[in-house]
């Protein structure tokens, strides 16, 4: 035979999320509220690398005398690497063509939008076959180029980073 087919074409579903709540009481009191979740689906394009889409949300709530609100929901491209034994670690990207951000600073609301990109270092280990679990340490970073307030749009540059760790589980078939 000339050429062969591969008859396994290889699809992984990963799905993460992180939340974390802090309290601060002194003469005041501040609260802080942060999560982010990520839906990947993924086609194997040569072992142990993977590409397909994105989709992940963000939020950031701090209240202190006045109570700041930013929320996102990103989707774009994203390729993953996984390598050592058996897949323990892995390497991910994300550009997320759509970025879609609202911003509040007590109670004056802001719709942004742009793009973000999110880098994650992985250590998942295998529990059961197909499946891994485990943690990563993420850098988020979205830069907003459009603003609309009250139904008027404007440039903007406005941005928004963050270094976080979250639990992931990816199931592959």
């Amino acid at each position: 035979m000339l050429f062969s087919m591969n008859a396994h074409a290889g699809f992984l579903l990963e799905l993460g999320g992180t939340y974390m709540s802090d309290n601060l009481t002194t003469d005041e009191t501040r609260t802080s509220a942060k999560y982010f979740y990520n839906i990947g689906l993924l086609f194997s394009l040569k072992k142990h690398i993977w590409g397909g889409w994105n989709y992940s949300g963000i939020s950031h709530t701090d209240k202190d005398d006045v109570t700041i609100d930013f929320a996102s929901t990103d989707t774009g491209p994203y390729v993953k690497w996984q390598f050592g034994r058996n897949e323990l670690y892995s390497v991910s990207m994300a550009y997320n063509i759509l970025s879609t951000g609202t911003f509040s600073n007590d109670g004056e609301a802001e719709r942004w939008t742009g793009t973000s990109m999110w880098f994650q270092f992985g250590v998942m280990p295998e529990f059961k076959e197909g499946f891994h679990i485990g943690a990563s340490l993420n850098y988020y970073l979205a830069n907003y180029t459009k603003k609309t307030v009250d139904g008027t749009e404007t440039n903007s540059s406005n941005s928004k980073s963050w270094i976080f760790p979250m639990l992931t589980l990816t199931k592959e078939w």
